[in-house]
């Protein structure tokens, strides 16, 4: 009986201790209380990390003294030190619009640069052969993957990093085609009401690619309707 319940009482205190090493919560907008989807989760101890859901909800490993970040495009960073209270219970987060300054704004083909300039930079995480074994699909021979190589720690945050900077080409082209400059001069939207319909109606990157300039400034339309809606 006394060891029936030893046992017991260890898979509790495991059970307690696996709770205890997850931080998690919901992300919120702080203006509007809205929940925040895809926002970068980043444990700076461990460098683990991860994204919120469709639902704001976040989950990543930490523990007491574990330095978390959160970060989004079109957001203000913000910071968690970890305590061992916060393990024990829902941490939501609320996260403030990055307000931008509008003056000196001009649209300009600077995304060419910027992403040439990367694509440069990183050109050996772009272009990455050790996790296929050198093989592309192209070489009629198949691609091999390494097991050693994939599931190494190197491997994984080079994948990482890519995701990274794939993630900021996205972001960089749909400044790009949904400049600040363009919408202000055909809304006459200006302050905080322009900062309010840059993050609410910030288009897609896929949208971004298959839409030209002229159907941009149709979809703005569409969405200044919208926005002037009382509510």
């Amino acid at each position: 009986m006394n060891r029936l319940i030893f046992i017991c009482t260890m898979l509790l205190l495991t059970s307690l201790v696996q709770a205890q090493s997850t931080l998690s919560g919901k992300i919120y907008e702080k203006v509007s209380d809205s929940i925040v989807s895809g926002i970068n989760v980043w444990n700076n101890t461990t460098k683990a990390s991860v994204r919120s859901d469709k639902e704001g909800r976040y989950s990543i490993a930490a523990n007491e003294g574990d330095i978390i970040i959160f970060s989004g495009a079109g957001f203000v960073n913000d910071t968690l030190l970890v305590s061992y209270d916060k393990l024990l219970t829902q941490q939501d987060i609320t996260m403030s619009i990055q307000f931008i300054s509008l003056r000196g704004i001009k649209v300009s083909n600077s995304y060419y640069k910027d992403s040439l300039a990367r694509r440069n930079e990183y050109s050996n995480i772009y272009n990455q052969k050790g996790i296929t074994g050198g093989n592309r699909p192209t070489d009629g021979v198949g691609v091999s993957v390494s097991a050693l190589s994939f599931f190494s720690y190197k491997a994984k945050k080079q994948r990482e990093l890519k995701r990274k900077l794939e993630k900021d080409e996205e972001e960089s082209y749909i400044d790009y085609s949904f400049p600040v400059e363009m919408v202000k001069n055909f809304t006459k939207l200006e302050g905080d009401s322009l900062r309010l319909f840059m993050y609410r109606y910030r288009p897609s990157y896929e949208f971004c690619r298959k839409t030209d300039r002229a159907n941009m400034l149709v979809y703005v339309s569409d969405k200044l309707k919208e926005f002037r809606k009382p509510d």
